[in-house]
């Protein structure tokens, strides 16, 4: 499987920080297989034009939300149950990456726009409530640069 290299950020000692991502190339552009779990803005299905510094632009949407979704180690089936939940959507996991302490791990989830704001949130939200210590956030809905403001892909 192809992987493209896309810039997360710029860390504190000034190097560039990347994850590479499942992806195919299409032309001179990247058409994302999964949704990236440290670069925010982007999921799978979307179409990339990626820059010689590994920044990209979105030049096309692939319809799908990305989700990232925080778990104590001792919540698996809370998060087992919120998977299931995501999978009747018609979404999937696309990755689970523990910390080096498996203390916690963090989950990538792709699930198509067409299954609703409101459907995700509220199976989220449950979650949240069932593992108070958890988290979830959108990752390809609000800017990156202030985390605020809706990217709004979803009204083209």
């Amino acid at each position: 499987m192809s992987t493209v290299r896309l810039l997360v950020e710029i860390g504190r000692s000034g190097r560039p920080v990347h994850e590479d991502v499942p992806a195919e190339q299409v032309g001179s552009k990247w058409r994302l297989l999964a949704s990236p779990g440290l670069v925010m803005g982007t999921a799978a299905g979307d179409l990339l034009e990626v820059y010689e510094n590994r920044d990209f632009e979105v030049v096309e949407r692939g319809q799908n939300i990305a989700v990232h979704v925080t778990t104590p180690a001792n919540a698996a089936a809370e998060l087992d149950q919120l998977k299931t939940k995501l999978e009747r959507m018609g979404g999937w996991c696309d990755g689970i990456g523990w910390t080096r302490d498996r203390t916690s791990a963090l989950s990538v989830f792709t699930i198509p726009y067409h299954a609703g704001f409101e459907a995700i949130e509220a199976v989220c939200n449950e979650y949240e409530h069932a593992v108070p210590t958890g988290e979830w956030y959108y990752a390809n809905v609000y800017d990156p640069d202030d985390d605020e403001t809706p990217l709004n892909w979803w009204l083209d």
